[in-house]
């Protein structure tokens, strides 16, 4: 073994990587783009601010109610806003998102307390969020206990507590149930985007377009019938590991499994003109891979797989809305949890509709451009 030519060679590999400023530029940039990102999100409170709504028939007793001192414990809370909202409206807010939860205080809930030494509570939540419905419950706790401490000065000593918690959505549901919606979106659109970025970029690196170039095919067939061919090899990835969800991983879906098909069918059009547009850009396959990391992981951590997109910064907040996973999760997760319709998720839809169109039209740009 001849270490002189063992050095030779990695000195031609690394004159060449630093002669190559996109190589460089994307070694130095995605790193440090995906640290960040896990700096910060590691750092911040997940939870964001709470609308807790307070239902309250508490009677009182003797002069004391215990349901309004908890409400102005609760408003004590920095994250926390407490309004009143009566019992037949609660579950409306919550389904339209205009309050995180709900406490619910009975008549006698004052007397059953400091008499019958009993305390009921219901808190109604939506579910979907588990930490957030987690953080509802526990400050509702800890504002109940702080009470009844400063009331009776025994805090919670003898005294039987009962909180019934319920959810709106997702009853039953496990972690992966929920997480599902995310999952499904981001491999599919991950391998689609894999796929289409590398092979297009082969298609360039083996002189293919040259060689159509003097066939009778016009430059516009050329272009749709690169997008139709991904579009199938990717749409029949998609409908796999749908199924493999499905049948094999036990998935359940709240709606339509249908709606769930044409919204990865959308989103596959949608990658595979993203990665038709980003291999483009890329002079090699090293660079075609570096480009994965930089557009998948961003959309990982803003497109509120693991982050309420609410609890983030304005400037962060306006790359979750330009990102089409957002749009995507958004949509699969109220048809998969809540079981919504299409049509409930119409808005979600026609900004992926536009983002494929912009795509498609830019992809077809460059790869016009390409074939001048």
């Amino acid at each position: 073994m001849d270490a002189l030519r063992i050095i030779s060679l990695a000195v031609r590999i690394v004159t060449q990587c630093v002669r190559d400023r996109r190589t460089m530029a994307l070694i130095i940039i995605v790193p440090s783009l995906v640290m960040a990102l896990l700096g910060y999100f590691f750092a911040t409170d997940v939870t964001g601010d709470i609308v807790l709504g307070i239902v309250d028939e508490d009677q009182g007793m003797g002069g004391i109610k215990l349901s309004t001192m908890i409400a102005d414990e609760l408003r004590t809370y920095s994250n926390i806003t407490v309004v009143s909202v009566d019992a037949a409206d609660a579950d409306r807010l919550i389904k339209d998102k205009e309050i995180d939860g709900a406490v619910f205080f009975s008549k006698d809930f004052t007397s059953d307390t400091m008499v019958s030494k009993k305390l009921d509570m219901d808190i109604l939540t939506e579910g979907v969020d588990q930490a957030r419905s987690m953080a509802i419950s526990m400050s509702v706790h800890n504002a109940t206990i702080s009470t009844i401490a400063k009331v009776t000065q025994k805090g919670e000593e003898g005294l039987q507590v009962n909180v019934n918690s319920a959810v709106k959505y997702a009853d039953g549901y496990s972690m992966l149930d929920l997480f599902a919606p995310y999952l499904l979106g981001l491999i599919a659109f991950f391998f689609v985007f894999m796929f289409t970025g590398v092979t297009f970029l082969r298609e360039r690196s083996f002189g293919t377009f040259e060689r159509l170039l003097v066939s009778p095919i016009t430059r516009s067939e050329i272009i749709l019938g690169y997008m139709l061919g991904f579009s199938v090899f990717a749409f029949i990835q998609s409908i796999i590991i749908l199924l493999f969800a499905i049948f094999v991983l036990n998935v359940k879906i709240a709606g339509d499994v249908y709606s769930v098909i044409a919204l990865q069918l959308l989103l596959t059009i949608v990658g595979v003109n993203l990665g038709i547009l980003c291999s483009s850009f890329a002079k090699n396959e090293l660079q075609a891979v570096q480009f994965i990391p930089l557009f998948i992981i961003p959309q990982v951590f803003l497109d509120g797989m693991f982050w309420p997109i609410s609890t983030l910064p304005e400037y962060l907040q306006v790359f979750s809305y330009i990102m089409p996973l957002t749009y995507a999760n958004d949509a699969l997760q109220n048809i998969m949890v809540r079981g919504y319709s299409l049509g409930d998720v119409w808005l979600d839809i026609a900004v992926l509709i536009v983002m494929a169109l912009v795509v498609v039209v830019l992809s077809t740009l460059s790869l016009n451009k390409q074939l001048q």
